[in-house]
């Protein structure tokens, strides 16, 4: 093909379109969500800024070219629909704000996102004909006005960026930062050693449910003892690892990086590790700990800068992420990923292998089964080793292969977790040091798409046998550094109890810090909604909710009679003490909530004087109707039938006599809840039956 003569002004005419449509999604994209979620990557901003500058240039001369070989109408229909597109991208990804939740592995229902999917196409279509429309209707005008959106979008776009790189700090992406490696990761000691696995999200559910599917998990555990009533602190893992690590609870008080280094720094833990001659070996995520903790008391961290495993792989996921968030809603199911792929980009070095979570646990498995365990003869080992657990995504078979698309399950890979840990055990009784060696086996949170407030726990002491063990004494993480200084003979604190100081009838009280990613301001965690947790594992609010403006206070369980129960402002599990799964949102001011599980529970403060109450129910879907409901308030029935479409209204009746004192319980059934996955549609485990958009409680007329 001949190209088209082309003038200086139709060179312009070409490049600034090409330019602007590729330096927003490949520059920009990608440069933006770098540094504005610095903190999140391991690697620098070099490894990411010059591929990022190479593919935009790549595209934009591509681009370029394509536009000078066209000739006539199709170059001008060419540079329409390069604004257009370059338009839309700038507009989606800067301005339009959808909620999607955390890109952490768990699917995303794509399918009570169908008023986002309709708006945003239409805004779409809209940003890629107008300027059609505008070449039609403005002749003369439109060669200006192409150069003149295309220059000044382009340049608030490198204003921007040029304002970030001067306003973010990038002191820790240095070449000396100390990071967690893979070094001595598989060594134990022929003295004592303390091994804790933390398998991410193992909640003690699923425990539960394996041991009834496959009772001869529990043969892999000799000596051990389940503590099925245990409950951590936080249900994610920003707030749970560094609590397990240094017994220092965040409560949004100072900024999270700073909590970190001070958390470290008071931690007392590993000067009393480090005094009875143990070698420290701690392998999680670097953020969770300080620099300064990982150089004087880790053998694990290293100075050496982590490279990079592949440059283009590294780009093809910034590029993933960047089209997540810049592409239309109706391709983000194609483009959706897992964020936990960037560290597995971590280049494998010769002495010291990088980890962190999540590392694959397939790899530790091969590792291990090809290598084995190796003993250090001189030194006591306390080692840390934190797993992927029953986190989604799922994608372990039971026998610690990885499974089809689609065929893995939360319980598939939570065995293949505890046959990775059998065999973990099984080495340390071929290297004969089984009875030298306490091993820890607990989640940083259970699963937490529910409160998440219970992680399994199993512990072996030293010179303990025999069979699996079962418990339900009230314990939590904060009885776990105790318990291990006092089979070490390390003196403990005062207000400090081991699991065995307490009493299953003790009337304790653990805490809990309940949170859901929403949080405005990435230097701290979100709000933080305190519960206590009762003996029996019920959870209560106190009332006090950690922000990072400070402290605030309301009436726990308080309800305004007529206002909205499912709001993001006020998330309904605030009165569903159970049975109810995390609120979720379209992003456009559109909540909904799934039922989870058989039954539920409402805990409502209404006050005094009511003549009663009527209960009203809406439902935006069904599970597998009909999905029959029972609602009752102790021994009364208030309402019993099936619901066959989510156009369904449930409203029903609440007698003033079964308000008590001003509070009134709910007791909700739902016996033919069913899982997803059970129906074989999806790797979903959760017993779902009810899609909650409103429920109401007004009072009756006198």
């Amino acid at each position: 093909m001949e190209k088209q003569e082309i003038s200086k002004r139709g060179f312009w005419e070409i490049l600034l379109p090409a330019l602007f449509l590729s330096f927003t999604f490949f520059i920009f994209g990608p440069l933006e969500l770098y540094i504005s979620n610095i903190a999140e990557f391991w690697f620098s901003l070099g490894d990411v800024l010059w591929p990022s500058v190479l593919a935009g240039f790549l595209v934009c001369m591509l681009l370029f070219l394509v536009g000078i070989f066209l000739r006539g109408n199709w170059r001008e229909y060419y540079i329409c629909l390069l604004i257009g597109v370059g338009v839309a991208l700038y507009i989606q990804g800067n301005f339009v704000k959808t909620d999607y939740g955390v890109l952490d592995g768990r699917a995303i229902q794509w399918e009570n996102y169908t008023s986002t999917a309709i708006w945003n196409t239409l805004l779409w279509i809209a940003c890629i004909v107008l300027p059609f429309v505008g070449r039609t209707l403005f002749k003369k005008q439109y060669k200006t006005g192409v150069t003149l959106v295309s220059g000044c979008v382009l340049l608030v776009q490198m204003i921007t960026l040029g304002t970030l790189f001067l306003t973010t700090d990038f002191s820790k992406q240095k070449e000396g930062e100390v990071h967690l490696s893979a070094k001595n990761l598989y060594t134990v000691s022929q003295q004592k050693n303390v091994i804790i696995f933390i398998l991410d999200a193992f909640d003690q559910r699923f425990l539960d449910q394996i041991l009834i599917e496959s009772p001869e998990i529990a043969d892999l555990f000799d000596g051990f003892t389940s503590y099925s009533n245990t409950s951590c602190m936080f249900p994610g893992t920003q707030g749970s690892m560094p609590y397990i690590m240094t017994g220092q609870v965040y409560k949004n008080e100072q900024p999270y990086d700073a909590y970190i280094e001070e958390a470290c720094k008071n931690t007392d833990y590993y000067h009393k590790l480090r005094d009875e001659g143990f070698d420290i070996g701690l392998y999680t995520t670097d953020r969770f700990l300080s620099s300064e903790m990982k150089e004087t008391f880790l053998t694990n961290a290293e100075k050496e800068k982590i490279p990079v495993k592949s440059p283009v792989s590294l780009e093809k996921a910034m590029l993933r992420l960047a089209a997540f968030r810049y592409f239309p809603h109706i391709i983000k199911p194609y483009v959706w990923f897992y964020s936990g792929v960037f560290d597995e980009l971590k280049a494998e070095q010769a002495e010291s292998k990088v980890v962190a979570f999540p590392a694959d646990n397939t790899i530790f498995y091969q590792s291990l089964k090809e290598d084995g365990l190796k003993l250090l003869p001189d030194q006591n080992v306390y080692r840390l080793i934190h797993l992927v657990g029953a986190h989604p995504p799922v994608y372990m078979n039971s026998d610690i292969t990885i499974a089809e698309k689609g065929k893995a399950t939360y319980i598939t890979q939570g065995k293949a977790c505890l046959k990775i840990m059998g065999e973990y055990l099984n080495q340390l009784k071929e290297l004969g040091i089984y009875d030298q060696s306490m091993v820890v086996i607990t989640a940083d949170h259970g699963e937490s798409s529910t409160l998440g407030a219970f992680p399994i726990f199993m512990i072996k002491e030293f010179e303990q046998h025999g069979n699996l063990k079962f418990s339900e004494t009230p314990i939590s993480h904060s009885n776990l550094m105790p318990t291990i200084f006092n089979a070490l003979g390390i003196e403990t604190r005062k207000n400090e109890n081991t699991i065995y100081q307490v009493n299953e009838a003790d009337d304790i009280e653990r805490e809990y810090y309940w949170f859901q990613w929403n949080t405005v301001d990435k230097n701290y965690m979100p709000d933080l909604l305190e519960y206590q947790v009762t003996k029996e594992g019920q959870l209560y609010l106190t009332g006090n909710q950690y922000t990072y403006q400070g402290v605030k206070t309301f009436a726990p369980y308080a309800y305004e009679i007529g206002s909205e129960i499912i709001s993001m402002d006020f998330d309904p599990r605030r009165y569903f003490l159970d049975g109810l799964a995390s609120i979720e949102s379209n992003g456009q001011g559109v909540y909904w909530v799934w039922t989870w599980g058989k039954s539920g529970r409402i805990l409502l403060n209404v006050g005094d004087g009511l003549e009663g109450l009527t209960g009203n129910f809406v439902f935006s879907g069904i599970y597998a109707p009909p999905q029959k409901l029972i609602i009752r308030s102790g021994d009364r029935v208030l309402y019993d039938g099936e619901i066959f479409s989510p156009e369904e209204i449930v409203s029903f009746n609440i007698p003033s006599e079964c308000i008590k004192n001003g509070w009134l319980t709910l007791n909700l059934e739902y016996p033919n809840a069913i899982s997803p996955e059970s129906r074989g549609e999806s790797a979903d485990y959760r017993d779902l039956a009810f899609l909650f958009s409103s429920i109401r409680f007004y009072e009756n007329a006198g």
